[in-house]
């Protein structure tokens, strides 16, 4: 099997992603799943920059049907899922992975991107430079092109 950077996938498409300040009320990221569609998820950056976790639209829908129903949806919640989202007001609050377990770095094998997307059930992933700032985001899709361009050079017979 061939060995595949990161770097060399992850800029294939233009980004789905959008980087806002870990403090934005829950109500801007609303406003910004709304207004743009492309977006896939919204990375959320630390006082100095770096990555610390990401908000997805379930995690928003999620949060919007126990403010408009006063209950959660879907499956029972556990007690501090339910706090969790009744307390919420930033985004930090609903915030999802950190830079030490979801992001990769561009010279990290695309086996631990995907490795990655696996563990923690995300088709989208940020890839950080070394300090934890985010340079971009790999999605799957990214990874089912270079897939679909490999086999396209692979000799036929």
């Amino acid at each position: 099997m061939q060995k595949i950077l990161v770097e060399e996938v992850y800029k294939l498409s233009e980004s789905a992603s959008l980087s806002l300040p870990e403090d934005t009320p829950l109500e801007e990221l609303v406003e910004r799943f709304a207004h743009d569609r492309g977006i896939r998820a919204i990375f959320l950056t630390d006082s100095r920059g770096r990555f610390s976790g990401m908000i997805r639209r379930i995690d928003l829908i999620k949060w919007i049907y126990l403010q408009l129903f006063g209950k959660t949806g879907g499956e029972k919640a556990s007690t501090g899922e339910v706090l969790r989202l009744t307390f919420a007001k930033k985004a930090k609050d609903l915030a999802r992975g950190d830079s030490f377990t979801m992001g990769v770095k561009p010279a990290d094998t695309l086996e631990t991107a995907l490795n990655n997307m696996i563990l923690h059930g995300e088709a989208i992933i940020p890839v950080l430079d070394k300090e934890g700032k985010i340079l971009g985001d790999l999605r799957a899709t990214d990874v089912l092109l270079q897939t679909l361009e490999m086999g396209n050079d692979s000799p036929k017979d």
